[in-house]
């Protein structure tokens, strides 16, 4: 009895349990293999590919700063009455410049900021060049600011230039730009014109279009004086298309002698009044 429980067959002995071997299929280890290869390849290529950027970073970098991509001309073209050293000036660009850094949309903001300037367009030419092409904006107006100065201003009421010129002058060159008159605000270059002009701009801007060289001036009041003598009066800019068409067709129509007020304020209804003592 005392022998029980010490034979290999003893019930609280576990048996030794040996690791079993499992065969795997060549077609699965390939598998695995390919797989990891596959992997390897594509880590390899996103660490090349970064340090291929990281490169062609390093030598923009270094091209931008090189002496190769300064800038050495700025070339201005299309100016009249702005002088292209002025235009050199406000586009900030210097020789010697980086031609990379050069913004072509802020140059031209700049540029634009000139009174006669009404477009700038601004390029680079590879590798050393601005090219700066200028639009001139076109005096339409005349506001006689003194007894001796007078200022041109465009269609959009900007005031372009302030100039010697004596009341009883007539502009010079071309067609001579209308006379707006009445007006007592703030005249000054580069700025618009007051508020009190712009009704005044919209009537001297239709009537030169429509019917140049008739009016030689308006004022604020909005009556245009006749060149041949007499006047038109608008009353406002309400149906101001349907006014000129009146005016026009009157003018056409009527012996302009001793004339003394064409009224279209009522555009329907023109009325024409003489003077009585005009021989």
């Amino acid at each position: 009895m005392s022998g029980d429980g010490d034979g290999p067959g003893d019930a609280g002995t576990p048996p030794d349990v040996s690791p079993v071997a499992v065969a795997v299929d060549p077609r699965m280890r390939s598998r695995r293999i390919a797989v990891r290869r596959t992997a390897g390849r594509k880590r390899l290529k996103k660490v090349t590919l970064a340090l291929g950027l990281v490169a062609l970073l390093v030598v923009a970098l270094a091209a931008s700063q090189s002496p190769l991509l300064d800038v050495d001309r700025v070339l201005v073209s299309g100016t009249g009455h702005t002088a292209e050293a002025a235009v050199r000036r406000e586009s900030g660009v210097d020789i010697g410049d980086s031609l990379v850094s050069v913004d072509p949309e802020a140059v031209s903001d700049r540029v634009e900021a000139l009174p006669w300037v009404a477009e700038a367009k601004v390029s680079r030419a590879w590798p050393s060049t601005v090219r700066i092409q200028v639009i001139e904006r076109e005096a339409t107006v005349l506001v006689q600011v003194t007894e001796d100065r007078a200022a041109l201003v465009d269609d959009e009421g900007r005031v372009l230039s302030i100039e010697a010129h004596p009341a009883d002058e007539s502009a010079p060159g071309g067609e001579a730009p209308l006379v707006l008159t009445g007006i007592g605000g703030r005249v000054a270059e580069g700025e618009r014109l007051p508020a009190e002009a712009r009704d005044a701009l919209s009537v001297a801007t239709a009537v030169r279009a429509r019917m140049p060289g008739v009016v030689v001036s308006v004022s604020t009041s909005l009556d245009a004086a006749l060149a041949e003598g007499g006047e038109i009066r608008f009353g406002s800019t309400e149906q101001l298309d349907i006014k000129v068409t009146a005016a026009k067709t009157v003018l056409a129509d009527v012996d302009l002698a001793c004339l003394e007020t064409l009224d279209v304020r009522v555009p329907g209804s023109p009325a024409l009044t003489r003077n009585q003592t005009c021989s």
